[in-house]
């Protein structure tokens, strides 16, 4: 999935950044502050840290999250400083996630580029994730109220990939323990994000609870989609690398779903093909066996429904809370992207 020493692979054809630039027009100058206050975030005068900063800077993606704090500001008034460097906070405790969170997977590639550990080792990957966390600490502090609020979602996101990492192998997983952990790993951030951008504008008590409750809703959407691809994606179209779940035997809601819906006979040939997962390749006979059993139980047509509830879910929080604007139908859209997304 690599090409050439610098471990970059061929960008997909079908491009997204035009309906993405459109989406966020709106917060455009929001973005491009945000965008020059990480560069020099990503920096160092120590040239080994400096090389990694510069590797890192390259899986720069979409940037939900900040782009949730904006339009959620936007939504309530006008955004200024403060916003900026929480948006900076999210962007950079979601980064460090990444980088322990490819290690812990041992995922080779991510946004088509070799991953940290991959390239210059495990212990460069956990010390540099450590760096951006802390320096996202003491921007947080430049916040009036926002240090506990992100050191209190740090904490959580991280209690939710030792739930994770803790039940790899439990092939009894349940809905509601999945729901918990993804919960904590991804949706509070989202949640958090929109809760900032809210509160910093000025927004109501009640319309700060209700934000937080649409990012909660909308990143649970998000890593429900983002499963579904690690199961079915391509690699190549997606830019990461896929079956990590598989390979580390975590149990997601296509996999939870599957088990619940097969007779005992079916449960019983499917758990002791999950007992082996480590070792399936994608594409291999184990890996399109299993793929032909999503496909005769429709497992991922239940997948995205749950995710469509969801952000109809959100949505309807949305609505409630916010009145129309160009910001809240950006976020609108933003939370149908996150589900009919291939990328």
């Amino acid at each position: 999935m690599t090409s050439g020493s610098g471990g970059a692979v061929e960008e997909n054809p079908i491009e997204r950044s035009e309906w993405l630039a459109s989406l966020y027009q709106s917060i455009e100058d929001d973005l491009s502050s945000l965008r020059e206050y990480l560069h020099d975030e990503f920096a160092s005068s120590e040239p080994f840290v400096h090389e990694l900063l510069e590797h890192l800077s390259r899986f720069r993606g979409k940037q939900v999250r900040p782009a949730c704090l904006f339009l959620s500001a936007r939504c309530f008034g006008d955004t200024g400083s403060d916003h900026i460097r929480c948006g900076a906070v999210v962007e950079l405790i979601h980064t460090a996630t990444l980088v322990h969170d490819d290690l812990l997977d041992q995922a080779e590639i991510r946004r088509r580029v070799e991953t940290i550990h991959n390239r210059y080792g495990d212990r460069a990957a956990i010390l540099l994730g450590d760096i951006i966390y802390a320096r996202g600490f003491v921007i947080s502090t430049e916040v009036a109220g926002a240090a506990r609020l992100l050191a209190d979602c740090t904490r959580d996101i991280c209690i939710g990939e030792m739930m994770q990492v803790g039940n790899a192998g439990n092939l009894n997983l349940t809905e509601e323990e999945y729901f918990q952990i993804i919960h904590r790993k991804t949706a509070i951030l989202y949640g958090l994000s929109c809760k900032l951008g809210a509160l910093l504008s000025g927004a109501t008590a009640t319309q700060v609870e209700a934000m937080e409750r649409f990012g909660n809703l909308l990143g649970t959407a998000f890593q429900i989609a983002d499963d579904a691809l690690d199961v079915t994606g391509d690699p190549q179209q997606v830019g990461k690398s896929l079956g990590t779940d598989l390979a580390n035997q975590k149990l997601t809601l296509p996999m939870i779903l599957l088990r619940d819906g097969l007779d005992q006979q079916g449960k019983a040939e499917l758990l002791s093909m999950l007992a082996v997962a480590e070792e399936f390749d994608i594409g291999s006979e184990p890996h399109r066996q299993l793929q032909r059993m999503l496909d005769q139980q429709q497992i991922l047509n239940q997948v995205l429904e749950r995710a469509e509830d969801l952000t109809r879910e959100a949505i309807e929080v949305l609505h409630g809370a916010v009145p129309k604007s160009a910001a809240r139908d950006a976020l609108e859209q933003l939370a149908e992207f996150v589900v009919q997304r291939k990328l």
